[in-house]
């Protein structure tokens, strides 16, 4: 008996030796690069002013999009990160837009047809182009901004905000290759 529980103790050592961590490159946020966890999502924002197409392709090659708002709260959050990040920036462009149906908007980043907006007073007024961005409304006491949804021309500048969606963590073990074979050996 004790020759048997020896040779799996033996077995159980060698594999365990063999053990590798593998480890994504997905940090515990669930973001990557330079992006920050807000609302969901994983948001970066830039003080650069763009054009919304060039806004849209900057987004692309940092393999996000152009952020979408989905419901008051996840603005409100959003707000709270943008007036840290980003203070005293007055409008950003988001994937909202009408380009293919003129006052009916849509999120460019999901195809959704956008419901429920958190308008700035006075807004929608289609007239004003084809492009949604965030604008801030109302500077508060406290140095921080209300932002709301206004129609612009998608040829006037605005500094943008990306959006990926978080990744998962995954850390996995495996056995590094060959240790199956040389368990097998000793058996």
């Amino acid at each position: 008996m004790l020759w048997h529980k020896l040779i799996g103790f033996a077995i159980l050592s060698l594999a365990l030796t063999q053990l590798e961590f593998v480890q994504s490159d997905v940090p515990a946020s669930g973001c990557r690069n330079n992006f920050s966890s807000v609302a969901g999502k994983c948001l970066y924002a830039s003080k650069n002013w763009l054009n919304w197409y060039e806004a849209d392709r900057t987004c692309r090659s940092l393999g996000a999009e152009l952020l979408s708002v989905q419901n008051q709260t996840q603005l409100q959050q959003i707000e709270k990160w943008l007036n840290t990040t980003l203070p005293f920036t007055l409008d950003f462009w988001t994937s909202g837009n009408s380009l293919g149906q003129k006052g009916v908007y849509f999120w460019q980043s999901n195809g959704e047809q956008a419901r429920n907006m958190p308008w700035s007073p006075g807004q929608p007024r289609s007239a004003d182009g084809d492009c949604l961005s965030l604008i801030a409304n109302k500077l508060h006491n406290t140095g921080y901004y209300d932002y709301g949804l206004k129609v612009n021309n998608c040829t006037f500048w605005a500094s943008i905000v990306c959006e990926q969606q978080p990744q998962k963590y995954n850390t996995r073990i495996c056995l590094q290759p060959g240790s199956f074979e040389n368990a097998q050996v000793l058996a």
